[in-house]
């Protein structure tokens, strides 16, 4: 018997894109595990459920005010340089049917997330998988539509050329995590300077964690200093502030 062919689908012409962008970043993970079984407590008893990419997306961003590297960016032309952004943008993949009925990957934008509360951040990832897809990812759907030497092209230049709209377009540091459907996604395309990936909370109240790092901008030491100043974030100041959403219930 003979299987067929068919046309590569548009809709994943992007995670081929990344897939190819992310071959040219010597990337290596770091993994750990956090105990948030308090955290989790406390999060459920919110009046607004925050869920957790919102809440990672907010610890790891009041992390990379405290370590300008995790905004620093490797650009290769025209000679090999680090461009630092002044604010972190996180880049959180989700994935959603289109309007065509395709189950699709997209990547939805948090600017400046050490800013917003935990409230704003979770509209805004609420957003991503609600509103229609042509306004929540309208650069993209652009970018797909493009002639396929256009794309090559703009990949090439944001990825190697342009440290700033690399951050602008793309991020400083992503988050990809199937920890909501059980899994550990530890090993994805890296094409920021760091990426965030957490799995389900076991029965002992333990996360397992992963960072994947640029190894041209980030060393093993300072990853692992990283993940602790994260861990540290989340039991403090995203506690305080999960807590206050807990006090506003109760007042209510």
């Amino acid at each position: 018997m003979k299987g067929k062919r068919r046309r590569f689908p548009k809709h994943r012409q992007t995670v081929l894109e990344i897939i190819q962008a992310a071959n040219t970043v010597p990337a290596f993970p770091l993994e750990t595990s956090f105990v948030v079984g308090h955290i989790e407590a406390v999060r459920r008893s919110t009046a607004t459920r925050i869920g957790w990419v919102a809440i990672f997306a907010k610890a790891y961003a009041l992390v990379c005010e405290q370590h300008a590297e995790l905004r620093e960016i490797f650009v290769t032309y025209p000679w090999a340089h680090l461009y630092q952004h002044p604010t972190s943008i996180c880049s959180v993949s989700v994935h959603r049917e289109d309007g065509n009925g395709n189950e699709r990957l997209i990547w939805g934008r948090i600017e400046s997330a050490s800013s917003k509360s935990l409230i704003e951040i979770q509209n805004s990832l609420k957003d991503c998988v609600d509103r229609p897809i042509d306004e929540v990812y309208r650069d993209g759907l652009r970018l797909e539509k493009a002639w396929w030497f256009i794309r090559k092209l703009a990949w090439w230049w944001v990825i190697r050329c342009s440290g700033r709209k690399r951050a602008k377009l793309i991020g400083t540091f992503s988050i990809s995590s199937l920890g909501g459907h059980g899994c550990l996604n530890g090993f994805h395309p890296l094409i920021t300077t760091s990426s965030l990936a957490f799995g389900p909370i076991d029965q002992d109240g333990r996360m397992r964690v992963v960072l994947l790092c640029d190894h041209r901008t980030l060393d093993g030491m300072l990853g692992a200093l990283v993940l602790q100043s994260l861990e540290r974030v989340l039991k403090t100041s995203i506690v305080d502030e999960l807590n206050s959403l807990r006090g506003r219930s109760a007042a209510a």
